[in-house]
């Protein structure tokens, strides 16, 4: 090094280290002794003789004591976490202060591994000696005098001078650490009050912590918070731990255990182990007997090391604990890890414990700091998979069908506040369930947008549930209507109709959800995705149970959708002949519209215009949004085809207007296509390319690709 690198790093000046190479200056203070003493990394003799020349009698400043080496043994084939590692090494590398930092994170996420590979990386820049003790926060934690002890004893204090209060023995520790460069590894920290008093005072010496707690409010410890290892990482790990060849040879396989492992580096390692230990598996075979959820942590079980055993360790460590929130939160665990859900909302959560949600939220928060939770997203908490699995498996039946039917009840009670705040005259409001949730949600369709995975996967949980109330399933169906139809979510429509109508339930409900389920197989045949003949058949059945209980409202309703799915089919005569028997049961705007369309197709234009406007005119007072962007829609397209542009252009705004009224965004873009189409035709090009552009974009958060190229050839059209 040169003079200035080396007054640098030892935090002197470039002048006092001159000067001792001169000789000007033969004997420094001690503390210059013992910063270059850490920088050029002297230990045991070379230590003593260095401290020898600087001292005026010739004789080391101190004994010289045996240096303490503590660390276990370093992880073999370390993989990953570089990133972390570099950040800690920088952290604890600082001479000028007191470096302390913390890493955080699940059971057997590797915090420990991390911690001993870097405290082995520094060894040399703290030649006074590694220091570790497991706090064994996740037992029984050590108390920290009996820590502080330990730390004493190691750095050569006699027992008989330990001293007996915290206090003392925590400013003896900070004496005998000051003017050393010693690193301290405190491994399985229960909380900030065991560790606190086992940490260096003076700049020089550091200290790295581990802990399952998500946050350790230690001084002005660094944090740093380990996740589940990235796909490559855990793949090197299981073929380090398992079988290099083996895992090369089959990489959909490999890719397939590390999923199931949670990319967990404990469990990527047991499963490495597996395959070590059977060279007859192949990967492959692995991944299968991991594919079964019940089994996969019997798979990953090594005793007191496997996976179920370090999970154990922290649900006890919450059960044991002296605070009433840490065990009604162990107490929650279960039940919060059994709805298969991606992650819970704050609400959800609530609805799975049957609290209010503020107490809730209070539960949620402590398993977070637990490391039993993450939280994606404000407001949002997730359960590893693994831990998931285990969770769950101590849940009892009873709780858990109690707990998925809380949460159907709360996405039913949003679902019907949803239909009756965008279709206040729905006669479906009428058969609304009684639920016992009461939701303050002030966009409730907007609620649900964020909740749609769940709900499928809740409604998927429910039916395979046998004692589930299937009438909460069926409720929830029925009200999902307008949500699914208004966003055109037909796969998840088809989904939830299939599992209500799983089991018989009551024959009205039935009929409707038979209609329901048509109307989304034929949206999905249109786009190719469904089966015409299975609509077809779904709403003959509906109309067939409506008529034999004799509502003519309800059937008359019933008949209309039979119009349109006959109509998406190409079934025209039919569709005609349905509508017609519907319009004669009961005055439907939206059956006239229905109908219209079909008198188009045939070329009977004058029956067209005229039911166009009777639906106008009747839905108009009703004040019916949906009805009326419908009609209005068209109408729009009935005078484009008269060439009556400006009375086009005006319905088709008016029709926009209803959609974005009650927030239908599918509704809304089609309409906007035909209104930038119509005014391109009535030679309005910008307004045309504007009106065009602003359905593109609607159109491509919806995902709708066929009538996003109809909107793209339009503008490229309008260019040339």
């Amino acid at each position: 090094m040169t003079q200035q690198a080396l007054a640098e790093k030892a935090r002197l000046s470039e002048q006092a280290v001159g000067a001792l190479e001169r000789g000007d200056r033969r004997y420094p203070q001690a503390v210059t002794v013992d910063r270059l003493v850490g920088v050029l990394g002297l230990t045991g003799p070379q230590r003593e003789q260095f401290e020898r020349a600087a001292s005026r009698k010739g004789t080391p400043r101190r004994p010289t004591r045996s240096t303490p080496r503590q660390l276990p043994a370093d992880v073999p084939h370390f993989t990953g976490r570089s990133e972390q590692a570099d950040l800690v090494m920088e952290v604890l590398r600082d001479p000028a202060a007191v470096a302390v930092l913390s890493v955080t994170g699940m059971g057997g996420v590797g915090k420990t591994s991390l911690a001993v590979h870097v405290a082995h990386l520094l060894a040399a820049d703290f030649p006074d000696g590694q220091l570790y003790v497991d706090l064994q926060g996740a037992r029984e934690p050590v108390p920290p005098l009996e820590a502080l002890g330990l730390l004493l004893r190691s750095l050569g204090v006699a027992g008989s001078n330990i001293p007996a209060t915290i206090g003392e023995a925590a400013a003896r520790l900070r004496t005998e650490l000051a003017g050393r460069r010693v690193l301290l590894v405190l491994d399985n920290a229960v909380d900030s009050g065991q560790v606190a008093p086992l940490l260096p005072g003076t700049a020089g010496s550091a200290a790295i912590i581990t802990s399952r707690r998500a946050v350790l409010a230690v001084r002005e410890a660094r944090q740093v918070h380990l996740d589940v290892l990235a796909e490559p990482d855990a793949i090197d790990l299981l073929a380090v731990s398992g079988s290099l060849k083996r895992v090369a040879a089959e990489p959909d396989a490999a890719s397939q255990v590390v999923r199931r492992c949670g990319r967990l580096p404990l469990a990527v390692r047991l499963a490495g182990a597996r395959l070590a230990s059977r060279p007859a598996w192949p990967v492959s075979y692995l991944a299968q007997r991991l594919a079964d959820a019940e089994r996969r942590l019997e798979e990953l079980d090594q005793n007191e090391t496997g996976v179920q055993a370090c999970f154990a360790l922290s649900i006890d460590g919450l059960t044991s604990s002296e605070d009433p929130v840490d065990r009604a939160a162990a107490a929650a665990y279960p039940l919060l890890a059994w709805p298969a859900v991606p992650d819970l909302s704050v609400p959800v959560a609530a609805a799975v414990l049957g609290l209010g949600e503020r107490e809730a939220e209070r539960l949620l928060e402590r398993l977070v700091a637990a490391c039993l939770l993450e939280t994606p997203a404000p407001g949002r908490y997730r359960l590893h998979d693994l831990l998931r699995v285990y969770g769950a498996g101590l849940a009892s039946p009873a709780e858990r069908t109690a707990a998925v039917s809380r949460v159907l009840d709360l996405y039913c009670a949003v679902t019907w506040l949803g239909l009756a705040r965008s279709s206040a005259g729905s006669p479906r409001l009428a058969r609304a369930p009684r639920t016992t949730a009461l939701p303050e949600v002030a966009d409730a369709f907007g609620w649900l947008d964020g909740e749609r995975a769940h709900l499928l996967a809740v409604v998927q949980q429910a039916e395979a549930d046998l004692e589930v109330d299937r009438a909460l399933i069926a409720g929830l169906a029925l009200g999902l209507f307008e949500f699914y139809r208004s966003r055109g979510l037909w796969r998840d429509w088809r989904q939830v109709c299939q599992a209500a109508l799983a089991e018989p339930g009551d024959r009205l409900a039935r009929a409707s959800l038979l209609s329901d389920l048509a109307l989304a197989e034929a949206e999905l045949a249109h786009r190719g995705d469904g089966d015409f003949r299975a609509a077809r058949q779904h709403i003959r059945d509906s109309v067939a149970l409506l008529e034999e209980h004799g509502d003519d409202d309800i059937t008359a309703r019933a008949l209309n959708n039979a119009c349109y799915v006959f109509r998406l089919s190409g079934a025209i005569e039919e569709a005609i002949a349905y509508g017609e028997r519907g319009l004669a049961l009961r005055r439907c705007g939206i059956t006239m519209v229905n109908l219209a369309e079909l008198y188009a197709l045939t070329g009977d234009r004058a029956t067209q215009h005229r039911h166009l406007a009777d639906a106008v005119a009747h839905l108009e007072p009703l004040d019916d949004a949906h009805g009326m962007a419908y009609a209005l829609v068209v109408q729009g397209l009935a005078l484009r085809a008269d060439h009556r542009y400006p009375e086009a252009i005006e319905s088709l705004q008016r029709s926009a207007e209803q959609w974005r009224r009650i927030a239908d965004a599918p509704g809304e873009a089609n309409t906007l296509a035909d209104l930038g189409e119509t005014l391109l035709v009535a030679g309005q090009l910008d307004a045309g390319r504007e009106v065009l552009a602003e359905a593109l974009v609607l159109l491509r958060r919806l995902g709708d690709p066929i009538r996003e190229q109809r909107v793209v050839d339009l503008l490229r059209r309008s260019e040339s």
